[in-house]
């Protein structure tokens, strides 16, 4: 079928491209420590501000995400991302970011002040309120990359990644599913390494060792889902398969 062949060919350079840019950076797995740090002040904070602890939560949430975004970005644009990249990254996108945490806030407290009795209503073992929540994870899962690839924000974005999943579901989800299953045998493989090495792969008994291979590990992976997504992202929300298909052809 033509949607495999597309979905294999778009996605064969792509793969490995994001794995060296991936090792390349590793070191983006020290600004997790910084952002470790920060949550910590940020709940600390946000405590002691009783009614505007949710506001300054909002904050440095949107904060943090725009920093990390915004070194995803660096990385796909120019292969490596600076310390100026990484103090100038926490506003780069922090109004964008913080737009779209209210309209969920909004649309999350409207629900419940509204449509609460009908959230526990029981379809398939899961409630009507996780399936709704189910359902927009998966609609709104290019959402990072609307936001640092079409600079949208707000509704813009959200109505964005609705259109750009639509058009492509079966090109976007099918190869971050291979992606997402990768990601876990590696992870298992972790797991497995470390109870042969005799430490313990529980999280709140976990040894220093354990608890630094695990953010080293998972930082990594999650540095090269984000890179792989971006790119991949990049070349569907830039063409079409038929176009795809065409310029394929003509280069051959």
């Amino acid at each position: 079928m033509n949607f495999i062949e597309d979905i294999i060919l778009t996605n064969k350079g792509i793969v490995l491209k994001s794995f060296k840019l991936s090792i390349k950076n590793w070191k983006i797995f020290l600004v997790g420590f910084t952002y470790f740090i920060i949550s910590f002040l940020m709940w600390t904070v946000a405590s002691y501000a009783w009614i505007l602890g949710g506001i300054i939560v909002a904050l440095f949430q949107s904060a943090i995400i725009s920093n990390y975004i915004y070194l995803i970005e660096n990385i796909i644009n120019y292969e490596g991302f600076s310390l100026e990249d990484f103090k100038s990254g926490f506003t780069v996108y922090l109004r964008n970011i913080y737009s779209i945490i209210i309209i969920f806030w909004f649309v999350r407290f409207g629900a419940s002040l509204f449509l609460k009795p009908i959230f526990y209503i029981n379809i398939g073992g899961l409630s009507l309120w996780s399936i709704i929540q189910i359902v927009a994870v998966i609609l709104l899962n290019p959402l990072p990359e609307t936001i640092y690839q079409k600079y949208h924000a707000g509704l813009d974005a959200i109505t964005y990644s609705f259109d750009f999943i639509k058009e492509n579901w079966l090109e976007w989800f099918i190869p971050n599913g291979f992606i997402i299953a990768v990601l876990y045998l590696i992870h298992i493989s972790t797991n497995k390494m470390l109870i042969i090495l005799g430490f313990s792969t529980n999280i709140f008994i976990s040894s220093t060792f354990t608890l630094i291979v695990y953010s080293v590990v998972y930082q990594i992976l999650l540095c090269y889902a984000m890179i792989y997504r971006g790119q991949l992202f990049n070349i569907l929300s830039t063409s079409t398969r038929r176009k795809r298909m065409f310029m394929r052809n003509m280069y051959k």
